[in-house]
């Protein structure tokens, strides 16, 4: 944990899958400094003290914690509830978050005092797993995982390079960009995926159902792993981030019908031409990045 830019005290609002992984994985790096913990499920706050992840036991936290680090873990839709519900009297203190998408909190923040505007960087770890809950954390989530930072026009540079190194003291490679280019960015990469894993499988599910995974011989289970993610903080995503999805599944629906064509035409040389031109172009792609 780097000296010069680290914290003296971090609070993580919310216990969940990625609340609880930063604070694992400040716990495995021996982390110096303080760390507290709120959640709304004071089961989750109470787990968190007995692993010894955080010190308060409850939700009551001293207000005057200086050089202090709130991240706010929590659905998207839950971001306006759990920055008016902390009542911490203290000035020496930066905000991120760890939300999917970034205009509807960016859009929250600018609404609110101006010192606090200015001290909240917004960020999302790109890490994660179909599992959620505190049980459910790893200290290695964030290990060799990008993190989105997003600042806007009121952040100065030296906060946001605090919150840069806290992101790769966790092990996470950090990225710049503005929220409304995350938003359209990762509506195609991860949040269309997840659409599309949820509505293959209550497809197959109304035409198989109980026979759905019996022979499936384990594509199908890979395939739709991410089917079995957390409902609450996919149902915040679909909302908050609804235009950009809806744009991106009509532009899988044409990929798609176009595709029901080939196969319709049934011409062999036309259906190898197309799936050979995505092999190529996906496999290039992945080993220019490795």
């Amino acid at each position: 944990m780097s000296s010069s830019l680290s914290f003296k005290n971090i609070l993580v609002v919310g216990l969940g899958l990625i609340g609880g992984s930063i604070l694992q994985s400040l716990k495995s790096r021996s982390y110096q400094g303080n760390t507290y913990g709120i959640d709304s499920n004071l089961l989750a706050i109470d787990k968190a003290n007995e692993l010894g992840l955080i010190e308060n036991k409850d939700k009551n936290i001293k207000g005057d914690l200086q050089n202090l680090l709130i991240i706010f873990s929590v659905p998207t839709l839950s971001i306006t509830k759990a920055i008016n519900d902390l009542n911490l009297q203290t000035e020496d203190v930066l905000y991120t978050d760890t939300c999917s998408v970034k205009s509807s909190v960016l859009e929250d923040i600018k609404k609110r005092k101006p010192e606090f505007f200015s001290k909240f960087i917004l960020s999302h770890p790109i890490a994660g797993s179909e599992q959620s809950g505190l049980s459910a954390a790893s200290s290695t989530l964030f290990d060799k995982r990008l993190t989105i930072v997003s600042p806007h026009e009121k952040n100065i540079e030296e906060d946001i390079s605090r919150v840069e190194e806290f992101w790769r003291n966790l092990g996470s490679l950090t990225k710049r960009l503005p929220a409304n280019s995350h938003d359209d960015l990762f509506a195609k990469t991860s949040h269309l995926p997840h659409v599309i894993s949820f509505a293959l499988m209550d497809s197959i599910f109304k035409d198989l159902n109980d026979e759905t995974f019996l022979y499936s011989g384990g594509s199908l289970e890979d395939y739709t792993r991410i089917a079995s993610s957390d409902p609450v903080m996919w149902k915040d995503i679909m909302i908050a981030n609804e235009k950009p999805i809806i744009e991106s599944i009509a532009h899988f629906k044409e990929s798609l019908e176009m595709l029901a064509e080939l196969i319709q035409k049934k011409d062999p040389v036309e259906l190898t031409n197309f799936f050979t031109a995505i092999k190529t172009s996906r496999d290039q792609l992945l080993t220019e990045e490795k």
